[in-house]
């Protein structure tokens, strides 16, 4: 569910604002809503301290056994942020000497001392590159040779006794001329050489320097929570002697915070969201319901304040939706196995991800089982062969299926609001959602006919225009009516976009089918193959084992493209869900290193 917020505004005397606040971050219970932009010189500087310390976090190598002991965290930082600008001016530098380099790279070594004696001489020189195909024409008293030549470019050098008139001689063909480098190409290579030893030596020093990571991690960390609350302070109002600030929290550490504003005397006033305020949203499921918090946090969704945890629903359906997608006994067992050897590796990670991962993965092996899917093998042993179903196997029954799931699916959350809206006492919307479900199973029925050509009962049409009238009269009362009228001006495309939702859900058959099919090309390759000599039998093993993984990639993206679709974007259109949770709640208190 979602915990239900109190919003506070609290006043405290200017002079006691940094002692409320230490107090606000002992309790730990306060989300802080900025009265005004937090800004100042002492933020902005607080700011960048921050982010010199997380680049020098970033930069040094992680190592096995960090350095336990304390060091001058800010000396630390500096010498990795100056080995940092060093290693940037070199690799400016060796770009640019690379650049150089290339430049005269189809010309080949050339001494400038001969160029100097030649141009001392009255002798004029100068470097040329033209397309490879042109035909190149030297004025009368020019020399011109062509030292080199590829598919793209040729490269020449001009000598003239006399110099030419013009800027460039005239060749017959448009062409580069290229200058001479201001010293020889040993010594751009030698510099190059050279900038690449010290940037090597910069790296060893970087190496060095990872002993002191944890020193620099507990350093972001305390620099990280004195930005916090500078940013906090920042952000409060001002009006003459007495400082206050906004916030929000759950309602129940109301009793806490009361508790403290006695104790500190602050003022406080405490009173319900307006509809319409950011409320952030807290989450706050039970142990049966929170291994989907893992989908939520993997894909960063999350309902909004005003909004409904449709967890308990997502759950079970974004469950089968994967098993229906994957649909395979063997790599259901893959990813138990999998599952146990992480949990047993970071024990770290919160139980609740590997939950989600053990609910999945059975559900995904109870599908493959009742459908007889192991590896995509065509012939299963006798036992195995038993526990088909075979009327999921049948391809019309199996897409007759998903339209009954989508259908039950997108039910629950028509019902869900007629819940809603009665606790509300909003009794005059409550047809309205009996209107919306007698629409969805008429469009189920009209999927079937239409996909499978299944008969329709004969009443669905009286049935079908009863659930069109109840929305027309109830979806909206009188007052809402006059400035959201539109809504009933759609009402024939919405019945189009409903009869397209229940047709979506064929994507759990298509996305399967698909899968399966995959598998089976692949199995017939590898027999093709055949397993009669140890060559052909690790051909075969190795095309096998390229499918299979090939196919674990495709489901996985299937998962998160379909199973995640048809749960945030069929279910959540028909539920009123926007998915609008971007603001968590995230208390003001102490971190890790101040507490």
């Amino acid at each position: 569910m979602i915990v239900k917020m109190k919003r506070l505004t609290l006043l405290c005397l200017a002079a006691d604002r940094d002692a409320a606040l230490e107090s606000l971050r002992e309790l730990g219970v306060v989300h802080i809503a900025d009265v005004q932009p937090p800004e100042g010189e002492e933020l902005a500087a607080l700011r960048a301290r921050l982010a010199d310390a997380e680049r020098a976090l970033a930069a040094l190598p992680a190592e096995a056994v960090p350095a336990k002991a304390d060091g001058p965290a800010d000396e630390l930082v500096a010498e990795v942020l100056a080995l940092l600008a060093r290693r940037r001016e070199l690799d400016d530098h060796a770009d640019a000497l690379h650049r150089e380099l290339a430049r005269y790279e189809g010309f080949g070594e050339f001494d400038l001392d001969d160029v100097d004696e030649l141009a001392a001489a009255g002798v004029a020189t100068a470097l040329g590159a033209a397309p490879a195909a042109a035909d190149l024409v030297a004025p009368e008293g020019t020399l011109l040779t062509v030292l080199y030549r590829d598919r793209q470019r040729q490269y020449f050098i001009l000598a003239a006794a006399a110099g030419w008139e013009s800027d460039r001689p005239d060749l017959g063909v448009e062409y580069d001329l290229v200058p001479w480098p201001d010293r020889p190409l040993q010594a751009l290579r030698d510099e190059r050489d050279a900038g690449g030893a010290e940037r090597d030596g910069l790296a060893k020093r970087l190496q060095s320097l990872a002993a002191g990571r944890e020193v620099v991690a507990r350093h972001v960390a305390r620099t990280a929570d004195a930005v916090r609350v500078a940013e906090v302070r920042a952000g409060m109002g001002e009006a003459e002697a007495v400082s206050f600030l906004s916030g929000y929290l759950p309602v129940h550490d109301c009793d806490a915070l009361r508790g403290a504003a006695v104790e500190h005397g602050w003022g406080i006033v405490l009173d319900d969201p307006h509809p319409g305020d950011d409320v952030p949203t807290l989450l706050h499921q039970s142990r049966l319901v929170r291994p989907v918090r893992t989908v939520f946090d993997f894909l960063h969704i999350y309902p909004g304040y005003w909004e409904s945890d449709v967890g308990w629903v997502f759950l079970p359906f974004f469950s089968l939706f994967f098993a229906m997608i994957v649909g395979d006994a063997g790599y259901a067992m893959l990813l138990l196995l999998a599952t146990v050897l992480l949990q047993w590796r970071f024990k770290k990670v919160p139980r609740h991800v590997f939950h989600m991962m053990y609910i999945v993965g059975a559900a995904t092996l109870f599908w493959g089982v009742i459908t007889g899917s192991y590896f995509g093998i065509p012939s299963l042993p006798r036992y195995a062969a038993a526990l088909e179903i075979a009327w999921i196997k049948d391809r019309d029954n199996l897409i007759d299926l998903c339209f009954l799931i989508g259908a039950v699916h997108l039910s629950f959350a028509h019902v869900w609001n007629a819940v809603t809206l009665g606790r509300e006492r909003a009794w005059s919307k409550v047809p309205a959602q009996v209107g919306w479900l007698v629409v969805v199973w008429s469009m189920f029925f009209l999927a079937r006919q239409a996909v499978l050509g299944r008969a329709m009962p004969g009443y669905l049409i009286y049935l079908l225009l009863a659930g069109i009238v109840l929305l027309a009269v109830f979806m909206k009362t009188p007052k809402e009516l006059k400035a959201e009228w539109i809504d009933h001006a759609l009402l024939p495309l919405t019945m189009i976009g409903n009869f397209v939702d229940i047709l979506s859900y064929i994507r759990l058959f298509a996305v399967g089918y698909a899968s399966i099919a995959v598998l089976a090309a692949f199995n017939d390759m590898a027999a093709s193959i055949g397993f009669d000599s140890v060559l052909t039998a690790v051909a075969a093993s190795l095309l096998l084992l390229f499918a299979n993984a090939l196919n674990i990639v495709l489901a996985g993206l299937g998962v998160l493209v379909h199973a995640v679709r048809l749960n945030t974007l069929e279910f959540s259109t028909h539920k009123g869900l926007a998915w609008q949770g971007h603001n968590l709640y995230t208390p003001f208190a102490k971190g890790r290193e101040a507490a």
